[in-house]
């Protein structure tokens, strides 16, 4: 059962199953193979670790199951380059990639053009490609006899060979069965032609094909495209039609016949609409693009699209959960939260990274669901948040107990400091402004603060808003299960020594937040407990305030509570 459910869900071949592969259970092994074919056939090209599988898909739209055999992006070279400029650009093509949602995304294989005609001169460049990359390789020429230079310069690498036509299908269909070689048919704008073609060169004995139907650009030739590409793939899914139930290949790289040398503006715009192309039939079934481009940033969206659509929509994308730490973070380092969805941690990860933040983030089990969607379905909320402080043991890791919530959970932070006897700061909603928000927003809330439920006669201590600073003061109190007053002044988040010296802590300000608390009408023992930082204001407190100050370092709170 459970090697069947691998077999339907194409994690596992047929033929992995050596007992069905005996002669005497033949029937049974190829009625199971039919079953198991799906209505667009899977071919492969390329040998070893890098090999390639294009087609295999089963339905028409990928939420109805997912689309199996993401979609191979080809980017091609010819052989009139010469030999530096050729090892360059391979270089290149198998060497780029981009991080995304924890995986590093790359291109995928390399087209060799023959431009020449010549047999001897597309053989050197196959044989200069094969030599710098194992990548997997299309060999593209109308010449069945340059072809067969290039088979035989690729020898061992089971090239994908280009194209098949109206005028030369006999001769290319033989040398793609005499050597067991995938092959592409082509017929531009011809779909009754290209399914005849494709039909005779199976029964001819080809048993891998793949089609390419004709990729156009400009008014009204794009439409056609598209349309070509979705009549194709619903007769073969639809209406079970096997002539055309094969992978399905666009060239995009024909947007720049006629580009060459164009001015540094045009070719931009050109590479563009070939990126927009491209783009356009990733979505509408294609199963490999060849592409021209040299330009990194079109390489990017057209990576990232075909991931993301090739992600089966029956899972979600998620990481572990864990207490991950970013940069080199400290006892005194933020700690903050978000989910597991795979897109939103990677994001604020790379965000905290790129700001150069040392921080420790929580990575919620939510299901692999982001921020809104698993606050809005419960599966963020505050006991999880609570339950999560507690089972990555965060408490060690930190002096205080600030917690950063994302913006768009905003509505839990009461809750959660309820449940957690944490404090809890509400974050921007986009990972994006941490940055400014550690800044300009994290401080400690001002006013006449308390710790436990302090009466009358309980100590009041002086603190700013400065989060080190303010959690020095609170956290031995916490940890003493102490009740006491706190008296937060607004220094703009600097620490004590710092506020004093550019006086934006002054008996003055002391002064006002006891007024605005009510300090002298809700403290019968009105003696202020300040660090030694603040020691030079104490007479002018005092003076100020008319109550008593003490001097007492926050290592000795302890003591005092004690006493």
């Amino acid at each position: 059962m459970a090697f069947a459910y691998k077999l339907i869900n194409h994690e596992v071949e047929l033929e992995v199953c050596k007992p069905i592969l005996d002669p005497k259970n033949k029937k049974n092994y190829d009625k199971l193979k039919e079953i198991l074919t799906p209505p667009v056939r899977a071919i492969r090209f390329g040998e070893g670790e890098h090999v390639k599988t294009i087609g295999g898909k089963e339905v028409m739209r990928r939420h109805e199951l997912t689309w199996y055999n993401p979609t191979v992006l080809a980017i091609d070279v010819h052989d009139e380059m010469d030999e530096s400029e050729l090892v360059k650009r391979v270089d290149l093509i198998t060497h780029w990639g981009t991080f995304y949602i924890g995986k590093t995304l790359m291109l995928d294989a390399i087209a060799i053009k023959c431009v020449s005609g010549d047999p001897n001169k597309f053989a050197k460049a196959v044989s200069t490609v094969v030599k710098n990359t194992d990548w997997p390789i299309i060999l593209c020429s109308l010449k069945p006899e340059c072809l067969k230079a290039g088979i035989k310069a690729a020898a061992g690498r089971k090239p994908l060979l280009y194209a098949a036509t109206k005028d030369n299908w006999k001769e290319v269909g033989e040398i793609a069965r005499s050597e067991k070689l995938p092959l592409v048919v082509a017929a531009p704008g011809d779909l009754d032609l290209l399914k005849s073609l494709a039909k005779s060169l199976y029964q001819a004995g080809v048993q891998e094909l793949a089609l390419d139907p004709g990729t156009f650009w400009g008014e009204g030739l794009l439409s056609d495209t598209v349309n070509n590409f979705t009549m194709l793939r619903r007769a073969a899914i639809e209406m079970d039609d096997k002539d055309v139930g094969w992978p399905l290949i666009g060239v995009p790289a024909t947007i720049w016949i006629g580009k060459e040398g164009v001015s540094e503006g045009e070719r931009l715009e050109t590479a563009f609409k070939e990126t927009v192309l491209a783009a356009i039939l990733v979505a509408r079934y294609a199963d490999l693009l060849i592409i021209h481009s040299s330009e990194l940033w079109t390489f990017l969206p057209l990576v990232i699209l075909v991931r993301n659509l090739y992600q089966d929509p029956r899972i979600h994308p998620a990481v572990t959960p864990e207490l991950m730490s970013i940069g080199t973070p400290d006892q005194n380092s933020p700690v903050m939260i978000t989910t597991n969805f795979a897109l939103t941690a990677y994001t604020v990860k790379s965000d905290l990274e790129q700001a150069k933040i040392n921080a420790w983030l929580i990575i919620m089990d939510t299901g692999g669901i982001g921020v809104e969607s698993s606050a809005a379905g419960g599966q963020l909320n505050a006991n999880s948040i609570s339950d999560a402080l507690t089972e990555f043991k965060v408490a060690e890791k930190v002096n205080h107990r600030a917690l950063i919530i994302p913006g768009m959970a905003a509505r839990f932070k009461g809750e959660i400091e309820d449940l957690s006897g944490w404090d809890v700061y509400v974050g921007p909603k986009d990972s994006g402004a941490i940055g400014d928000f550690l800044r300009d927003k994290y401080r400690a809330p001002t006013g006449l603060r308390y710790v436990g439920d302090p009466s009358k006669e309980s100590p009041v201590f002086l603190a700013t808003n400065n989060i080190k600073s303010f959690y020095e003061i609170k956290k031995p109190l916490l940890d003493a299960n102490a009740s006491a007053w706190l008296l937060v002044v607004d220094t703009e988040g600097l620490d004590f020594e710092t506020a004093v010296k550019e006086k934006k802590l002054d008996a003055e300000a002391i002064k006002k937040v006891m007024q605005e608390g009510g300090a002298d009408e809700q403290i019968t023992k009105k003696e202020l407990v300040i660090p030694p930082a603040a020691e030079s204001l104490k007479t002018s407190i005092e003076s100020a305030t008319k109550w008593k100050v003490k001097v007492l370092p926050p290592e000795k709170i302890p003591d005092l509570i004690k006493k």
